[in-house]
């Protein structure tokens, strides 16, 4: 009995991998067979795209470079900023402390262009872009105890709708490439001359504070905003794809893109007595879509 159970074991292994086998066999041959398929058809490509520009050059005329350029955009900026403003007061014969948090940043950006063709690929180039955006501010304020000396209470306060705005005039030295008769790409870089906006919040202390009896917490009646600017110069750098659909009336139509970094360091005044924990940028990356026109 056994005997009969080694040999039917024996004769289920060998079916095993005689099973295991063939279906290796036939993954060989579906990998040998997509192999072959996928060399030939990167074979195919490569054919058509060297031949592609011998075609197009024997069967594309010569097309007259257009002077004047005029790009609208529709985008974003991505440059997301704290800061916080931070002063001492005195009351009660003991030192008290504020601390204000502000954010800032990015947005929806607009961007408008005109540039004119000067010597061959070499173009020169004005761009006016607009970010604004709301953002909160938060003050915490550690106000000493009237009774017990060396107990502070603490005081939290959150103001919306800060307003940041920046708006900007770019001066852009541009280098025209053009890949084909419909696509062109620009490099371009240059100075910047930025007009920054900032809503300001701070706690007058012990002004805007009520701390009555008994004693147990202080409420923060109200929070002071002001306005600060600025207009530093920084710089520009990025580039630009434009895709050309038709003409019409002698006008190019197309579209196109931009990625650019624009900045510049802002010193936005202080009050006296306040520190800032850090430096502010204005600008920062950037990119967009819109329309292109060619003249």
């Amino acid at each position: 009995m056994l005997l009969l159970l080694l040999i039917g074991a024996q004769r289920n292994a060998q079916q095993h991998r005689s099973f295991l086998f063939c279906h290796l066999n036939d993954l060989v041959s579906r990998m040998d067979t997509l192999m072959r398929t996928l060399k030939l058809l990167v074979l195919g490509v490569l054919f058509i795209a060297s031949a592609t520009p011998a075609v197009h050059a024997q069967t594309t005329p010569a097309v007259e470079p257009s002077r004047f350029f005029f790009n609208v955009n529709l985008g974003a900026q991505w440059n997301d900023q704290t800061f916080t403003d931070s002063s001492t007061y005195t009351i009660y014969s003991e030192q008290g402390a504020v601390a204000t948090a502000h954010s800032f940043g990015g947005g929806t950006l607009f961007d408008i262009s005109a540039a004119a063709r000067v010597w061959r690929n070499a173009a020169i180039g004005l761009a006016y872009s607009t970010v604004s955006n709301k953002n909160d501010a938060t003050s915490v304020v550690r106000v000493p105890h009237p009774v017990v000396f060396g107990q502070t209470r603490t005081a939290t306060a959150t103001l919306s709708d800060l307003e940041h705005s920046e708006e900007a005039v770019h001066l852009q030295f541009m280098w025209m490439i053009p890949l084909t008769d419909k696509v062109e790409i620009a490099v371009m870089a240059g100075p910047s001359f930025f007009s920054v906006k900032q809503s300001v919040a701070t706690v007058r202390a012990p002004e805007d504070l009520t701390d009555v009896p008994p004693y147990t917490s202080v409420t923060i009646n109200t929070m002071t905003v002001t306005d600060v600017k600025d207009s530093p110069v920084g710089v520009n750098v990025g580039i630009d794809g434009t895709y050309m659909i038709r003409t019409i009336a002698g006008v190019g139509v197309g579209v196109g893109g931009f990625l650019r970094y624009a900045g510049a360091s802002l010193d936005f005044e202080v009050p006296p007595g306040v520190t800032r924990d850090t430096e502010l940028k204005a600008g920062g990356p950037q990119g967009a879509l819109g329309v292109r026109l060619r003249f």
